[in-house]
């Protein structure tokens, strides 16, 4: 069977096509995993800000930089925590004993309320508690993680408007690698989401499923 000259350069341009994208994915793969993990060095700041969501470690790794002289003060946020009938929040759990307190001595703590979890919500509930304390420049403990660039972009957004730097840092080593996504059904759905979030502007208030 001889082929048409003019159906054969497409084919060839097809073929060289899929080649090429088959010997590049090992390359780019990676890539959208580690592009929306953000992980800066830790300086010198006034405040370390805990936000809903990054766990208990996050609140000792806050007062454990205070304790070293990095930050001077300690805010956390808290959202409301729901279940099937009942809304409830981190410090009503640890009035009634069954969460862990934040380890900050309370002259050195500020703790608010947002009304959800998702980061601009969380960053403007904040901002009261850090202007009171003069706060201009912050460490954020959670860097690293898929989704730390949109939560980047929600915070920055509030943030620089008032004069106020802040930082997303790693806190203590993690058992998942955000080159890696695509071997793990959980980081799989969470590039996808941090991807919408940063190309689809009105879902930035979209909350991603928790990786």
């Amino acid at each position: 069977m001889v082929i048409p000259r003019r159906l054969f350069k497409p084919r060839v341009v097809l073929l060289l096509g899929a080649c090429a994208l088959v010997l590049l994915t090992p390359m780019w793969l990676p890539w959208l995993g580690t592009s929306l993990a953000i992980d800066e060095p830790i300086v010198q700041s006034d405040a370390a800000l805990v936000m809903e969501g990054t766990g208990t470690d996050a609140m000792n790794a806050a007062e454990g930089w205070r304790q070293a002289g990095i930050v001077r003060d300690v805010v956390i946020v808290e959202a409301p925590i729901k279940t099937h009938a009942l809304v409830t929040y981190w410090s009503d759990l640890v009035l009634a004993g069954v969460a862990q307190a934040s380890p900050t001595p309370l002259e050195h703590l500020r703790v608010v309320r947002a009304p959800a979890t998702n980061s601009a919500e969380q960053a403007r509930a904040a901002l009261p508690a850090l202007e009171q304390l003069g706060a201009r420049s912050l460490l954020l403990p959670g860097g690293g993680g898929i989704g730390t660039r949109v939560v980047e972009r929600d915070v920055r957004s509030v943030f620089e408007a008032h004069g106020i730097a802040a930082r997303l840092v790693v806190f203590g080593p993690s058992n998942r690698s955000a080159a890696e996504w695509y071997r793990n059904a959980d980081d799989r759905r969470a590039v996808l989401d941090s991807w919408l979030q940063l190309l689809v502007p009105y879902l930035s208030s979209y909350e991603p499923v928790p990786g």
